[in-house]
């Protein structure tokens, strides 16, 4: 019996150790696989970095001048926008100290270009010698603001038919016209129209009265 028990054991013995060498055996070939997969990976890699042509000396050189130039163009490009954009800005400027110039002119009380209106004899477009300094005053304005436009508007009192008084309020207002361009300003500069007897200042059927609305009207336009 103790033969035989002795038997078996040596054959259990026998039989694991040969697996267990089997598997040795087999854990070095695998690692000796994947050590040469790795060695010939990395052995293609150092390869592939060494095919690649480093840029030469010229090529280097070529390229920074190349971002300089680019880098220049922006800065040039940057310049000349800010150049621009400082003219927009006092031309702006001028424009508003131009503007402010014409109103403050305009809204003296104490001058003459703050009398807007011409009066007249009845059925009469001759302007009185009286209003002459008015119309010099508001002539050299135009001359002097090119830019700034006005509007005549020739009245009459109610005397009169429409059709009548309508043509003398025109030829009132085309008299003033013609006064204007001869001291300087531009014909494009004034406009003219006629409204007759319907835009009277005052309202009355008495001298004082009608020699009011017996006028020409001078409207400066923004």
């Amino acid at each position: 019996m103790n033969m035989k028990f002795l038997l078996v054991a040596g054959l259990v013995a026998a039989l694991v150790g040969c697996s267990s060498k089997t598997k040795t055996n087999a854990d070095i070939e695998q690692r000796d696989l994947f050590d040469q997969s790795n060695r010939g990976s990395f052995e293609q890699t150092a390869e592939s970095i060494d095919g690649v042509e480093a840029p030469s000396e010229e090529e280097l050189r070529t390229q920074q001048d190349e971002l300089k130039r680019e880098f220049e163009r922006e800065e040039q490009r940057l310049l000349d926008e800010r150049v621009k954009l400082d003219e927009q800005n006092a031309v702006t400027q001028d424009e508003f100290q131009r503007q402010a110039e014409i109103k403050r002119e305009l809204l003296q009380n104490d001058s003459l270009l703050s009398q807007r209106s011409i009066f007249y004899d009845f059925d009469s477009s001759v302007i009185k010698v009286e209003f002459q300094p008015v119309i010099e005053a508001h002539g050299n304005f135009l001359k002097k603001h090119p830019s700034v436009r006005i509007r005549i508007e020739g009245n009459c009192d109610d005397r009169g038919s429409r059709e009548y008084n309508l043509a003398l309020g025109q030829s009132r207002a085309e008299q003033l016209k013609q006064a204007f361009v001869l001291l300087g300003a531009r014909a494009d500069q004034i406009d003219v129209a006629s409204y007759g007897a319907e835009r009277p200042l005052v309202f009355g059927v008495d001298d004082e009265s009608r020699s009011k609305n017996r006028r020409s009207d001078l409207v400066y336009l923004d």
